[in-house]
């Protein structure tokens, strides 16, 4: 059995559900912060860091117990959550009967501004707010941009591909 790439029943539509299953772990993982932190479900250790246990599990959330590393931590879940979404809206346009869309286009130009433009704001915030930047905040940057490059390119082939079917549509 071959499998389909695109139109119903194939792994753009898994990938679809995949994807907002993802976005519903956010959301919730998201939830679960807000109201640990607003009803006051955690501790505070040495040196003033915070840390939030997860339900049933060992694992646990740190981080410095100040208000940067809480709008960090909102950023990174809206951003991913956002990202997410984007993502699930292009798989959704794979999914339909024609290929080559508007909708397809407009989805994949709001992935290829939020992958090039968001990592730069934060890197260039996260300089300006600490005065420094880890490695560890750059590679995530890097790999976001060169992820927007990429679709920026996909998208392009697209607009192409939806300029071919229309004048293929007018000419029948």
């Amino acid at each position: 059995m071959r499998l389909k790439m695109f139109g119903k029943k194939s792994l753009s539509t898994v990938l679809f559900y995949c994807t907002r299953l993802i976005i519903f772990g956010y959301g919730f993982f998201l939830l679960f912060i807000i109201t640990s932190l607003l009803f006051k479900n955690f501790s505070i250790t040495d040196g003033n860091k915070f840390q939030i246990t997860i339900p049933f599990t060992s694992s646990v959330i740190k981080g410095e117990y100040d208000v940067t590393t809480f709008i960090a931590i909102l950023c990174f879940f809206i951003f991913y959550a956002v990202f997410f979404f984007l993502l699930s809206m292009i798989f959704k346009t794979f999914s339909g009967e024609k290929l080559f869309t508007e909708k397809a286009i407009k989805n994949l130009k709001w992935f290829t501004i939020l992958n090039l433009i968001l990592p730069v704001i934060y890197i260039v915030a996260g300089i300006l707010i600490k005065k420094t930047i880890a490695l560890d905040d750059i590679i995530p940057g890097l790999l976001h941009v060169g992820l927007g490059i990429f679709a920026a390119f996909i998208a392009t082939i697209f607009k192409m591909g939806f300029t071919l079917q229309e004048e293929n549509e007018l000419t029948i």
